[in-house]
């Protein structure tokens, strides 16, 4: 029986500490306490003034009848006999003195304290500002006498009868709002607030371990509104569950499942997670043997081996490391460290996912050799092109001379006409496959970096005006018209009049080649002090396919089969034309429409114009000075 009262007298203490400590039940309390008090308040002043109006009335009325018992019955001419009958008033403790007036507001005496009133005011009573007189009126008319009297009546008690109603109802007011107050919390603790500390104890369990609802379940009986709140937070909680329950099976089997290998590692450096991918690329069958054997091993570039659950505590980001695996195995990955922190911030995981890099870094070492395999075999072919072209120009040199000498006929004539036609053939061929062999000289210089600039200031329309000479010379039937356009006088150029004039031969050639008899070209020239000159070749030809522009500006490459060509050509002079051009910094560019025409553009930067052009003389001049 002890045990049980002590044990219910310890529950009731724990819950007065929950209720006081709840703070929904204190702020509760505290709106019943302020409206209490807002009401009792309101209640109270009133009461205080109707208390306090009656109190003046029941001394009025006590003064009214002393007043009238003094002076009833007195001969009231007699103004002398008059007074000595109210001077009688001042035996009673209510009347300190007083004042007597006729009825034309004349004063006929005074007796005793005066008052501070006088019946003219229109006032019926005055109390003092100290509370201890007032002053009433009494008018000869309710008196039934011939003259009006003001009594100054003693008030002093009514502070001290106001003061005890005051105290009597404050008391009774705190009262009842300290009962109410706890009642309240009273009844809030029970049906409010112990709920809802079930209810919270459940939440942070649930916030603990959220994948066991079966345990953490409420499972209220009531059948009012916490009741449905409870049985909503356990379908809730049963619903969030199994949704945390599947989406961490998802994010397992994601991880599980990938390609990369993923680590994970405690504080204190224990291996506790490996997915498929990390236990088979380190060779063991199940996350305890790597913690077991301290595996895998993280090869740093001294040389020195660390287990990678250390690693990890030191690793700062991604990075490239060999990792050697259980049969002493190097291998070469990727390796991203993070870290996963707790709820009070402080690490509580190192994790980092590994990608074996080792077959890519194969690749690109097989790459690298195979570009400088192909590197030397670009300069073997360079240095063969220029052996070849140097030993089969020197035979061509002697073919082209002394076909020459035949088709002149220096020392006596053939006999046979039909012996020039054969000399002028064979002295064509020759300076065609002359020509052939000197682009291909030209293009394999370029591509092994031996070209050089010879500079010298060239007038640009002298130039073109040779080259188009040439040109027509050398292809057209003199059918194909071609026109030239300076659009502003250009002004000399620093350039390698050689290799510059070489460009515009290729392109008016190539012009000439692919437009029909009666076709067109135009050549047209410009300038600009800030963007340099540019040169426009356009030709009415037969075009080039959109999808075939880039294939033209490939060496040896034709755009028609070589079965079925009509035109001669090795296919050398636009790729030739576009590096000589970016020899002088300058641009080459081709548009082409098929069945029309094609324009090609060709650009030399303003330092290649005649003022740019001799300050770098004066420059270079300088340097061989120095």
């Amino acid at each position: 029986m002890g045990n049980g009262m002590k044990s219910t007298r310890l529950g009731i203490r724990r819950y007065l500490r929950e209720v006081f400590a709840c703070r929904l039940c204190r702020n509760v309390a505290f709106l019943v306490l302020a409206s209490i008090l807002i009401i009792e308040g309101a209640i109270l002043v009133p009461s205080y003034r109707n208390y306090e109006r009656d109190l003046l009335l029941r001394l009025d009325h006590v003064g009214r009848a002393i007043v009238s018992a003094s002076l009833r019955g007195q001969d009231h001419n007699d103004k002398r006999a008059v007074l000595l009958s109210a001077r009688l008033m001042l035996a009673a403790p209510q009347v300190v003195g007083g004042a007597i007036h006729d009825h034309a507001g004349v004063t006929i005496g005074v007796f005793g304290e005066a008052p501070n009133l006088a019946p003219s005011s229109g006032m019926a009573g005055l109390r003092s500002e100290d509370g201890n007189r007032y002053a009433v009126v009494y008018t000869g008319k309710t008196l039934n006498l011939p003259f009006d009297v003001v009594a100054n009546l003693n008030s002093d008690w009514i502070a001290a009868e106001l003061a005890s109603f005051l105290r009597r109802i404050v008391g009774l007011v705190l009262l009842i709002t300290s009962f109410v107050t706890l009642a309240t919390m009273a009844v809030i603790g029970h049906f409010v607030l112990s709920p809802l500390l079930h209810l919270r104890d459940h939440l942070n369990a649930a916030t603990a371990d959220p994948e066991n609802p079966g345990t953490i379940a409420i499972g209220g009986k009531r059948q009012d509104e916490l009741g449905e709140v409870m049985q909503q937070f356990d379908a809730l909680l049963h619903k969030v569950s199994a949704i945390h329950h599947s989406a961490r099976e998802r994010l397992a089997a994601m991880v599980d499942n990938s390609a990369n290998a993923v680590f994970a590692a405690e504080p204190d450096g224990r291996l506790v997670y490996a997915n498929r991918a990390g236990i088979s690329l380190c060779k063991v069958t199940e996350v305890g043997q790597l913690d077991h054997l301290s595996l895998p091993l993280i090869i740093k570039p001294d040389g020195t081996e660390l287990p990678l659950a250390r690693y990890l505590l030191e690793a700062e980001d991604t990075g490239e490391v060999e990792l050697q695996d259980a049969e002493g195995t190097r291998i070469t990955c990727m390796l991203r460290v993070n870290r996963l922190a707790g709820p009070d911030g402080q690490v509580s995981l190192h994790y980092a996912w590994a990608m074996d890099i080792t077959e890519r870094r194969q690749g690109e070492e097989a790459l690298l050799r195979a570009v400088e395999n192909s590197q030397i075999a670009n300069r073997a072919k360079t240095e063969f092109l220029a052996n070849m072209s140097h030993e089969l120009r020197t035979p061509l040199n002697a073919i082209i001379g002394f076909s020459e000498i035949v088709r002149d006929e220096i020392f006596g004539p053939l006999g046979n006409a039909q012996y020039r036609d054969y000399v002028r053939d064979i002295h064509g061929s020759g300076q065609h496959l002359l020509a052939i062999i000197n682009d291909i000289l030209d293009l394999s210089r370029i591509e092994a970096g031996m070209t050089t600039l010879s500079e010298s200031e060239v007038g640009l329309q002298i130039l073109i005006e040779d080259s188009i000479r040439i040109a027509q010379g050398r292809v057209d039937s003199g059918q194909t018209t071609i026109t030239t356009h300076m659009t502003t006088e250009p002004p000399p150029v620093l350039c390698d009049s050689r290799l510059l004039k070489q460009v515009f031969l290729n392109i008016l050639s190539n012009a000439l080649k692919f437009t029909p008899d009666n076709g067109e070209v135009i050549v047209t020239v410009g300038h600009a002090d800030d963007s340099g000159a540019w040169i426009k070749i356009a030709d009415t030809g037969i075009g080039i396919p959109a999808d075939r522009l880039d294939d033209v500006m490939q060496p040896f490459t034709q755009l028609e089969g070589s079965l079925v060509r009509s035109y001669e050509g090795t296919g050398l002079g636009l790729p030739l034309a576009k590096q000589f051009m970016e020899l002088h910094g300058g641009t080459f560019n081709i548009d082409s429409d098929e069945g029309k025409g094609t324009v090609v553009t060709l650009r030399l930067p303003r330092e290649r114009l005649c003022g740019a052009a001799e300050m770098r003389l004066r420059a270079a001049a300088g340097r061989v000075a120095k």
